[in-house]
């Protein structure tokens, strides 16, 4: 059954073509205290940028630059067993995509780079999660299937049915880590006794994967990434002040999602459906405003003061997931939020798929929502901003036109942490303008607001970034650190704002970023997965 299962996932890839492409006195507080106030972190640890997303496969080096090695050992992954189908794959797949993120040879065989960085990663999970919602749901029924499949006549086990579902598209997105989802896929086929009911299973999963695999085929996600550069085959930065250019630290050559909004969205129309207003203007108060709270916070505390508190630090770091070894990106961070939200409100699984089917559907196309808007507004980072403020500073020596604003040329942000990777810190290879990070929180938080019917849904949750196991790039393991919230605007509000301590946003960047993903979450949840009436 294997061997049928691998040929049929290499008709898929051959079909598919494209696919490569509040703070309280508790325990944790005083250790949270402790921790930065020895020194591990509190002064400027170096940091780095979200891994670049790769059409293609490429190598850890071509991807991060000469700046960056690795600085792990053994790949960081989520409990699988006792778990329902659903959360299981789940897992199995926020933890392919954190390997995807790894260097090759750290956690098992695979190639580096299949579905990097962000938006990749939300298409990816969003290709897995409609599969094994579509599965569910033909079985179960009750709602709109996102393809349309139905079950055939006779019994169909919904563990056989999710599981081939869920590594079907795993292996189409992920094929150098195949061997890995055939073990899973083994174990979970294995556990069905009626041989009628998993060959039904079977057939159904292949063929949720196949339908959504077609509809994403030649979707634009096969476009690969420009560098940062003069001609044909690259994309050309603009020199006037306020534009993005490329990060004079860390370097990193490319323009990162310069061509995401030429990608089909899931549900959305357009990719501009949603686009974010203008920017506030250089030569206005809110723009002086977020300058300062920037240049206030942001800094490294080394080589730039800073005002941003020890918990700052934390909030900052606690939600980055900017794309390095076993972390993955930003969607890999909230999948774990709602599966956890999921769990505490004891979620049955067939709920439980169609709240992650929404959820990371709306990631997907948030994605590409907020990349549109960033490429089309091609606002600057901070670390530009800040820098060329002044008369007779960047490429032109025009300043940005605002006496309010006083610039540091030597401005440098606590930057995007490098979590298991040895290097500087390194400001996100896009512009600025809206936060991806407050566009996917939006996004999520929406959809757990809609679906539950509240915001007030309190829930403590462990970031992979204080887990005991992850380490900064000081070599250190960062402790195992809990964070509690009273209600998801809390949270949301503090995913955003934590950018801002990073230095690598403005305010106004986590503003409309939040409010943009609310509008894509929105529509999703309006037009897709749907009950039957």
């Amino acid at each position: 059954m294997l061997c049928e299962s691998r040929r049929f996932a290499a008709i898929v890839l051959s079909f598919a073509g494209g696919f490569v492409s509040t703070f309280s006195r508790t325990k944790s507080s005083v250790k949270l205290f402790d921790y930065f106030f020895r020194g591990y972190v509190l002064g400027g640890v170096l940091l780095t940028l979200a891994a670049p997303s790769l059409s293609r496969a490429q190598s850890f080096r071509e991807a991060f630059g000469q700046r960056f090695s690795g600085n792990q050992t053994e790949r960081a992954s989520g409990p699988r067993a006792g778990l329902d189908v659903v959360r299981r794959w789940n897992q199995i797949a926020i933890d392919a995509s954190g390997l995807d993120h790894s260097p090759t040879g750290v956690g098992g065989p695979h190639t580096f780079g299949e579905q990097l960085g962000p938006a990749r990663a939300s298409r990816a999970m969003a290709i897995v999660h409609i599969a094994m919602f579509d599965a569910v749901n033909a079985i179960v029924g009750g709602y709109q299937s996102y393809t349309g499949i139905t079950a055939k006549g006779g019994a169909a086990s919904l563990d056989a049915a999710v599981s081939q579902a869920a590594h079907d598209t795993l292996v189409a997105l992920y094929p150098s880590q195949a061997a890995a989802f055939d073990a899973r896929l083994a174990e979970d086929l294995a556990g069905v006794a009626s041989k009628t009911q998993k060959a039904g299973g079977i057939d159904l999963g292949q063929r949720a994967a196949v339908a959504i695999l077609a509809l994403r085929a030649g979707d634009g996600s096969e476009v690969g990434e420009l560098k940062v550069g003069i001609g044909p085959g690259f994309h050309e930065t603009n020199n006037l002040a306020g534009h993005w250019r490329q990060d004079p630290i860390s370097l990193i050559p490319l323009a990162l999602g310069s061509h995401w909004s030429g990608c089909k969205p899931f549900v959305l129309q357009t990719t501009d459906q949603f686009r974010t207003p203008p920017p506030p203007d250089m030569s206005s108060a809110a723009y002086a405003a977020a300058f300062d709270e920037a240049k206030m916070l942001g800094g490294d505390g080394n080589v730039t003061m800073t005002q941003r508190t020890p918990e700052q630090t934390f909030i900052g770091l606690f939600w980055a997931y900017d794309g390095t070894p076993s972390l993955c990106a930003p969607p890999r961070l909230y999948n774990q939020i709602a599966v956890q939200i999921a769990n505490q409100t004891r979620l049955g699984t067939p709920q439980t798929a169609r709240l992650l089917a929404l959820l990371n559907v709306a990631m997907a196309d948030a994605a590409m929502a907020v990349w549109e808007s960033k490429f089309y507004w091609d606002f600057w980072r901070p670390i530009t901003g800040i820098r060329e403020s002044d008369p007779g500073t960047g490429p032109l020596g025009a300043g940005d036109g605002n006496a309010a604003t006083a610039g540091d040329p030597g401005f440098t942000p606590l930057g995007a942490p490098a979590s298991n990777l040895l290097g500087p810190n390194f400001t996100p290879p896009f512009p600025a303008y809206p936060s991806g990070h407050a566009g996917f929180g939006g996004a999520i938080f929406e959809i757990l607001r809609r679906f539950y019917g509240t915001d007030k849904l309190g829930f403590t949750f462990v970031s992979d970034e204080f887990n005991g196991v992850t380490k900064g790039n000081d070599g250190n393991v960062r402790p195992y650190l809990s964070r509690s919230f009273s209600a998801l605007s809390q949270a949301e509000e503090e995913n955003g704002q934590s950018r801002i301590y990073l230095g690598i946003h403005w305010g106004f960047d986590k503003t409309e970023g939040i409010a943009q993903g609310r509008r894509v979450a929105d529509y999703v949840f309006d037009h897709t997965f749907a009950p039957r009436h």
